[in-house]
C-alpha cells in the first residue's frame, strides 16, 4: 500500500501550514486504496460517495477535537479535494456546514442523541438545506418555516409554496441523511427568525414521513445525486432546535439574547465562516496540481511545428507564460489560503475571549460581508482564480486536458462551481464594494510611480493593488455622496453603481491576496528559499498586472509604459524561475499516486493506454 509521508521544511511548512502530517498522510494513504478497490458489490454513485464518507470518519479523530482545529479541517478539505473533488462537495455538506452548525450552535451535540451519533460516525450522510430555489438571494427572504406547536413542544416544518423547495446533494436512494434545515421560527403567529433544525431526511427505505425529495438532478460540472426537497408537517423535536441560546419557555414566550432577526440570520449562517475559512486552501490545492500537471505534461510534450520541430512545448514563451503564471498563481492562492485561516482562527480566538460580534449590517444583496467581509472575499477571489488556472491548464494540455482521466476537468469544475455554491461570489463582491464605499475613512487613490518599485520586485504588485483599491474605493464614495445629496436611495442610487461597486470588491480581494503573498515570502529565513519564491511572487504581479491591465489604466495605477513593458518582465521572472521548476514542482504538487493522472506521466500515451485498459 502507498504511503504518503511529509517532510518537513519551511518550503512546506508555507504550502501546507503548521498541518498535522499524520492525518495528511493517513487520508490520502485511504483515500488511494479505496480508489483501487473492486466495486464489488456494484454501488451507485450514491452509495460510493456515503461509503466514502463512512471511510473519512474511521480514519479523523473525534468531531469535537476535528473542529477545535482548524489545521485539521484544512487537511481534510485539501485531501479530499486533490483526490475526488465530487466527494469533496459532499465533505462539505456533511462535515463542514451540517455537523459544523451541530458544533457551533448546539448547547451540547451530544444531547442530540441518535442522529447526532450517526452523523459524528458517518453512518448517516449530512447535508446542509439552505438555498431556497424560487427567488434570487433566497437566503435573505427564506420561506420554508418551523412552527412551534406549544402542545407538543415540536417543531412543524413546512415548505409553503413550491419556490422554497431547498436544493442540494440529497438524491439516490438507499442513503440515510440527515440535514441541518434553515428556516424561518414561527412562534405563536410571528416570524421571529431563520434558525437551523437537525432533520431526519431519509433512511434505508427512502424519505421519511412527510419529506418530498425529488428525482435527481443533473450538474455535469460536479457530478453528484443532487435533489429538491419539500416538507410537508414534519415534526422536529425540541432537542433538534439548534437554537444558540434561544429559548421558548413553557408558557410560550421566546427569547433571544441577540435581539433581532437580522442578527439572527448572521448567527445561524456563520458556519460559512468554517467554510471560508478551508475552502481557499482546498481550491489552491487544485490550482497547485493542475500547473503542475500541465507544466510536466508541457516538459516531455513535442511540438512538430515548422519553427522549431521536436522542441519541448514548454520552451516556447507563451506557454511559459501561461503555465508558469498558473503555477504563480497557485502559490498566491496557497498563501491566501494561509490568510483565511489565521483569520478564523483569530475570530474564534477573540469570540473565546468575550468579544463583541460584528454589527448584522451589510446584508444588502446577501448576508455573507455581513458574516465575516474579508473571507467571504477571500472565498469569492480564490475559487475564481483556481478555476482561471485550471481553465488555462485545460486550454494549454490541448485534447488531454478536457479527459476525465488526467483530472483538471474535475477541479476546473468544481472550482467553477464554487462560484455560486458557498455564498454566491457575484453578490459577495457587491456587498464588499458596497460596504467599502460607504465607510469612513475612504482613502485616497492615485497611481503608483512605476519608477517607484521594479515591476520584477515581489513588492511591486502589492503597491499597485492597494493604489487601485484606493482609487476605486475613492471614486464610489464621491458618487454614493453626489447620488445621496439630490435624494436617491435604494435601488435608485445603486443600480448605476453596480458595476463600480463589483469592481472595488474584486479590487480589495485582489489587494487581500497581494499582501497575503508577500507576508508569506517576507516571512522566510532561507535566503536560498527566498531567491526561489521572491520571483514567483513577482510573477504572480505581473501576470494580474497584464490581466486587469485595462482597469489599472483606466485609474491611473498603471502607466501605459509599464504596461506594456510587463511582457519583457514575464519574460525575465520565467528565466529566473525555469532552473527551480523541479524543486517547485515538487513542493507544489501532490505526492506520487495521490492524484493519479496519465497526464503527469513521463509518456502520456503510454499511461494514457494502461488507464483505459485495465
Amino acid at each position: 500500500m502507498t504511503t504518503y509521508p511529509q517532510p518537513p521544511g519551511e518550503l512546506d511548512a508555507l504550502v501546507h501550514g503548521a498541518r498535522p502530517y499524520t492525518l495528511r498522510s493517513r487520508l490520502l494513504t485511504a483515500l488511494a486504496a479505496d480508489r483501487e478497490r473492486p466495486a464489488d458489490p456494484p454501488e451507485d454513485s450514491a452509495q460510493r460517495v456515503h461509503r466514502r464518507l463512512r471511510l473519512l470518519a474511521d480514519n479523523l479523530p473525534p468531531v469535537g477535537e476535528l473542529f477545535r482545529d482548524p489545521e485539521q479541517l484544512a487537511v481534510l478539505s485539501e485531501c479530499v479535494a486533490l483526490a475526488d473533488p465530487p466527494l469533496y462537495m459532499a465533505v462539505v455538506n456533511h462535515y463542514v456546514l451540517c455537523l459544523g452548525s451541530v458544533v457551533t450552535l448546539a448547547d451540547d451535540p451530544a444531547a442530540l442523541g441518535r442522529p447526532w451519533q450517526a452523523l459524528a460516525t458517518g453512518r448517516t450522510k449530512g447535508v446542509f438545506l439552505v438555498t431556497e430555489v424560487g427567488d434570487a438571494s433566497s437566503h435573505l427572504g427564506i420561506r420554508t418555516t418551523a412552527r412551534f406547536d406549544p402542545q407538543t413542544r415540536e417543531f412543524v416544518l413546512d415548505t409553503p409554496v413550491v419556490g422554497a423547495a431547498k436544493f442540494s446533494g440529497v438524491g439516490g436512494s438507499g442513503v440515510p441523511q440527515s440535514a441541518v434545515v434553515c428556516a424561518r421560527l414561527m412562534v405563536d403567529g410571528t416570524a421571529r427568525g431563520v434558525f437551523s433544525f437537525l432533520v431526519e431526511l431519509t433512511d434505508a427505505d427512502g424519505p421519511r414521513p412527510g419529506v418530498q425529495v425529488t428525482r435527481t438532478v443533473d450538474v455535469p460540472s460536479l457530478p453528484l445525486d443532487y435533489a429538491l426537497v419539500r416538507f410537508d408537517g414534519v415534526r422536529v423535536p425540541y432537542q433538534q432546535w439548534l437554537r444558540d441560546r434561544a429559548r421558548i419557555d413553557a408558557d410560550g414566550a421566546f427569547h433571544d439574547p441577540l435581539g433581532g432577526p437580522d442578527a439572527r440570520l448572521q448567527r445561524t449562517l456563520s458556519v460559512g465562516q468554517i467554510l471560508w475559512a478551508t475552502l481557499p486552501s482546498a481550491v489552491a490545492t487544485m490550482a497547485r496540481q493542475s500547473a503542475v500537471t500541465a507544466l510536466r505534461f508541457a516538459a516531455h510534450r513535442r511540438a512538430h511545428g515548422r519553427l522549431a520541430p521536436g522542441t519541448s512545448v514548454l520552451e516556447f514563451r507563451n506557454q511559459q507564460h501561461a503555465l508558469l503564471g498558473a503555477l504563480a498563481t497557485s502559490f498566491a492562492l496557497t498563501c491566501a489560503g494561509r490568510t483565511a485561516r489565521e483569520i478564523w482562527a483569530r475570530s474564534r480566538s477573540a469570540a473565546a475571549h468575550g468579544a463583541p460580534a460584528r454589527r448584522a449590517d451589510g446584508m444588502t444583496f446577501s448576508p455573507w460581508t455581513a458574516v465575516d467581509r474579508p473571507l467571504a472575499v477571500l472565498k469569492a477571489v480564490t475559487v475564481r482564480g483556481a478555476a482561471r488556472v485550471a481553465g488555462d491548464c485545460q486550454h494549454r494540455c490541448g485534447l488531454a486536458g478536457f479527459l476525465r482521466p488526467n483530472l483538471l476537468d474535475g477541479y476546473h469544475g468544481f472550482a467553477h462551481a464554487f462560484d455560486t455554491a458557498g455564498g454566491d461570489s457575484q453578490l459577495i463582491l457587491l456587498d464588499a464594494g458596497r460596504a467599502l464605499a460607504q465607510e469612513r475613512g475612504g482613502g485616497a487613490g492615485g497611481a503608483v510611480r512605476p519608477a517607484a518599485v521594479p515591476a520584477d520586485h515581489p513588492g511591486w504588485w502589492p503597491a499597485v493593488a492597494r493604489s487601485q483599491e484606493g482609487w476605486l474605493r475613492a471614486d464610489l464614495h464621491r458618487a454614493v455622496r453626489q447620488g445621496t445629496r439630490v435624494g436617491r436611495t435604494g435601488l435608485d442610487l445603486w443600480n448605476p453603481l453596480l458595476d463600480s461597486a463589483h469592481g472595488l470588491g474584486e479590487a480589495y480581494g485582489a489587494r487581500l491576496v497581494a499582501d497575503a503573498v508577500a507576508a508569506a515570502v517576507e516571512a522566510v529565513h532561507d535566503p536560498e528559499l527566498r531567491c526561489v519564491l521572491r520571483p514567483l511572487a513577482a510573477l504572480y504581479g505581473a501576470v494580474e498586472a497584464r490581466r486587469l491591465a485595462g482597469g489599472l489604466l483606466a485609474t491611473g495605477a498603471l502607466a501605459p509604459a509599464t504596461v506594456r513593458a510587463l511582457p519583457a518582465v514575464v519574460d525575465g521572472l520565467c528565466d529566473r524561475l525555469l532552473p527551480h521548476l523541479p524543486l517547485l514542482c515538487e513542493a507544489l504538487g501532490a505526492p506520487p499516486g495521490a492524484a493519479p493522472a496519465p497526464l503527469a506521466a513521463d509518456d502520456y500515451a503510454a499511461a494514457l493506454y494502461d488507464s483505459l485498459d485495465r
